[in-house]
């Protein structure tokens, strides 16, 4: 009877198991009695599962056998040793990559979206503290000087305007703001959001994708007061007089907006590592430097191909053996108000740290029930001020209600706004005194927005 030797590897193991591709090679040797020829043949591919715990690398030795009764022609099939000692060599490989890539996601840690919450204030230019190590400004024109401009080459002014959100969107409609110039010349002024606090909140959110972490709406109540006011054409009208009429008691100038994340530079500084693929290199990020009680993330760079968290350090995987001025973002995880002048209340998106929350968010579920809504709002830290009473659906737009609109940079959805119903929060106010309540509401219903996808959501302070 024929017999053909295979060599095999196939077992099970319910500690691990990893798939293989095992190439079946049989040797026909002796073809006739006076020549002898051996004949590699490739009979395919195989995938075998089995487990390199249970089954050390020299259990390949052994063999399968079988027979094969119908077939006419004798063949001594043997397994030449070159070849056993090649596919061993390709084994002993597999299992040292897989040894480092299971060492990786065990060194891999997982940071909670707890540590990349954004708390926001706003202080004097007088008052601000450089030293303050966990309060810094939004953007670096507020404390260095030069603020925008108006497109057309003239500088603008920046103000603050504390009132409220009806307020504020008369106050950016206005046509009756004036500026004198040094000559006493009169000249119509226009007034826009501020296009600096903007482009801060849209680049955070670039890093937030760059980094694949999950965005969480930023309480932008603080940066939605800041107004551009400036001249048509190209005129500095930085030390002019501005006549604010109506509104002059609720402007107030020289205010820099703080939140709790600070850009750094970092540098090449050790030898690069080749990656298990030898394509690429990694370079790490030695967190111990900047302390370890903080949540950092890598800025935007298309030199990175991806980024992983270990601990106390950070591994980016690129294609550049070296590099200079990548940047970084580090997130403070504890606010200090003590310094002169930090009076003003703190916007955060803080949430607590809550199991049931963190379990639906990882599943990657949306909001289907009127408990979720609840249970949503009620997650977040602050003491907003208002409280969500009830939601209805409608495709009739109540006469006053409050937007969604603290995620601008998401830009067109797949189903139009428009042609959705209309999911109406509303809400109530929780005690007298809360300036921020409107703002809060704003900031629920853009945050509840991201979750759902049949209706548009809009809010209602009662």
């Amino acid at each position: 009877t024929p017999s053909i030797h295979i060599f095999m590897i196939s077992s099970f193991s319910f500690e691990r198991t990893a798939v293989f591709c095992s190439v079946t090679t049989i040797l026909l040797s002796r073809i006739t009695p006076d020549l002898s020829l051996g004949i590699m043949v490739k009979l395919g591919i195989q995938g075998i599962a089995y487990s390199l715990k249970a089954f050390p690398i020299s259990w390949v030795h052994r063999s399968s056998y079988f027979s094969i009764p119908s077939v006419a022609i004798t063949l001594n099939v043997v397994l030449s040793p070159a070849l056993l000692d090649g596919l061993l060599s390709i084994l002993e490989l597999t299992e040292r990559r897989y040894l480092e890539l299971e060492d990786r996601i065990n060194r891999e840690v997982e940071i909670p979206d707890e540590a990349y919450a954004v708390y926001m204030t706003v202080v004097k230019k007088e008052d601000y503290d450089p030293i303050n190590g966990t309060l810094f400004p939004v953007c670096p024109e507020f404390t260095d000087g030069e603020i925008g401009g108006n497109g057309g080459g003239g500088m603008s002014r920046i103000v603050y305007f504390s009132g409220p959100l009806h307020e504020r969107q008369s106050f950016e409609a206005a046509e009756n703001i004036y500026g004198y110039n040094k000559d006493g010349e009169c000249s119509l002024l226009k007034v826009r959001k501020a296009a600096c606090c903007r482009r801060a909140i849209e680049d955070l959110y670039q890093v937030f994708v760059c980094n694949r972490i999950r965005w969480t709406t930023v309480n932008t109540g603080y940066l939605d007061r800041f107004y551009e006011v400036y001249a048509v054409g190209e005129e500095d009208i930085r030390e002019w007089k501005i006549d604010f009429g109506c509104w002059a008691d609720r402007i107030k100038e020289d205010m820099v907006p703080l939140w709790n994340i600070e850009k750094f530079v970092f540098q090449c500084r050790k030898f690069m590592i080749p990656c298990i693929d030898e394509k690429h290199y990694e370079h790490e990020l030695d967190l111990k430097e900047y302390g370890t009680d903080s949540a950092y993330m890598v800025g935007r760079n298309d030199d990175i191909l991806h980024v992983r968290h270990e601990k106390n350090k950070i591994i980016m995987t690129s294609f550049k053996e070296s590099f200079q001025d990548w940047e970084g973002y580090r997130f403070s995880c504890k606010i200090d108000v003590k310094s002169h002048g930090y009076n003003n209340e703190i916007l955060s998106n803080a949430r607590k740290n809550s199991f049931f929350q963190n379990y639906l968010e990882r599943q990657g579920t949306f909001l289907d029930s009127r408990m979720e809504l609840f249970r949503l709002v009620e997650s977040f830290e602050d003491d907003s001020g208002v409280v969500l009473e009830r939601c209805d659906v409608t495709e009739q737009k109540p006469p006053m209600y409050l937007e969604g609109d603290m995620n601008p940079f998401h830009g067109e959805t797949a189903f139009p706004m428009d042609t959705r119903k209309l999911l109406v929060l509303r809400f109530r106010k929780k005690g007298d005194g809360k300036e921020f309540c409107e703002d809060m509401v704003r900031f629920f219903v853009s945050q509840i927005q991201l979750s759902i996808c049949e209706y548009k959501c809009i809010g209602i302070l009662e």
